[in-house]
């Protein structure tokens, strides 16, 4: 299959299209061991890694209890089950699966190297460390680990990894809600993300939070995502010509306008903002509210507004080409 054969995938499912384009050109990526999943509902991930897949030969395993639920059937209509799991993913080839709770399904028999590691199963502790620190054990050295929902409506997920990536120093990538990292030849991430939105592949964010700038490719939320620290200042690399014209209302009543592009821009203290962009790109934010909770915007196309209330604080953005 070609890469985003998702986007006519008709599959239930609760991931982002954009997360299951970034799945399926991760999943491309892979150097080694086999495939591993672990929460693939009806299979749209199960899908997403298949098309990504270089060969049919390298195994594809995933784990699910396959139990109806009824949050399943209220947000999707349908209850789920194996047999319908089995329907939605037939044409798969080289699909071993493991129907029960992760990891006990497998404990006393798993041996597999795993060189790619998607889990969209139980998101919060002590299940997803569990998941983890048992299947981590079998990562081969260039292992991409990914997952689902890193959301601020799942703390754990976003605690958790951020705890192993900034304990190893890895590069974290966030597209959608999936995230993804790897100890070795991160630019297999950033290649994947290229592949999955051609084009921003010239866009790069520089961010900077209190005194540390960090610079990351646009298309990727930039660090801070579901983190309380404000965006200091923030510049956008981009092609020549490209700007992003951003008008600001203070909470003190002043104003600024910003060719974003040519100069930095500073969101501290913003009230209100409306963007000016050049067709089919837009811009999203993580917000902070007053009471710490973090919410991300929808894409804000050319004439968008972003009214911020008192004490609102932008944690993180990114571009996207719609």
């Amino acid at each position: 299959m070609g890469l985003f054969s998702t986007m006519n995938d008709t599959t239930p499912r609760t991931m982002t299209l954009a997360g299951l384009q970034f799945l399926q050109a991760l999943a491309s990526k892979r150097q080694s061991g086999c495939y591993l999943e672990v929460g693939p509902l009806f299979g749209s991930s199960t899908n997403a890694i298949d098309a990504g897949r270089s060969s049919t030969s390298v195994e594809i395993h995933t784990i699910d209890t396959f139990e109806a639920a009824p949050w399943v059937r209220q947000r999707l209509g349908l209850d789920l089950s194996r047999e319908a799991f089995d329907r939605y993913t037939k044409k798969i080839k080289n699909l071993h699966v493991h129907q029960g709770f992760a990891p006990d399904i497998v404990t006393d028999s798993w041996s597999e190297d795993i060189g790619f590691y998607f889990d969209d199963a139980t998101h919060g502790d002590p299940g997803w460390t569990n998941n983890y620190n048992f299947f981590s054990r079998f990562f081969t050295k260039d292992a991409i680990i990914c997952g689902d929902d890193f959301a601020g409506g799942w703390p754990d997920i976003v605690q958790n990894v951020y705890r192993i990536t900034e304990a190893a120093g890895l590069k974290l990538f966030v597209i959608g809600r999936v995230w993804a990292f790897t100890a070795e030849n991160d630019h297999r991430i950033s290649d994947a993300i290229h592949d999955a939105f051609p084009k921003l592949k010239a866009f790069d964010l520089e961010v900077q939070h209190k005194d540390q700038t960090r610079r990351n490719i646009a298309a990727s939320w930039s660090w801070g995502l579901h983190k309380p620290e404000a965006i200091k200042e923030t510049v956008l690399h981009a092609p020549n010509g490209f700007e992003i014209e951003v008008d600001m209302e203070r909470q003190d009543g002043t104003r600024d306008r910003v060719n974003w592009g040519k100069e930095p821009w500073r969101p501290l203290g913003a009230k209100s903002l409306e963007f000016t962009l050049p067709e089919d790109y837009a811009i999203q934010f993580c917000v902070k509210s007053s009471e710490g909770k973090t919410q991300n915007t929808k894409d804000l196309r050319s004439g968008a507004q972003l009214e911020l209330q008192p004490g609102d604080e932008i944690t993180s953005l990114r571009l996207s080409h719609l």
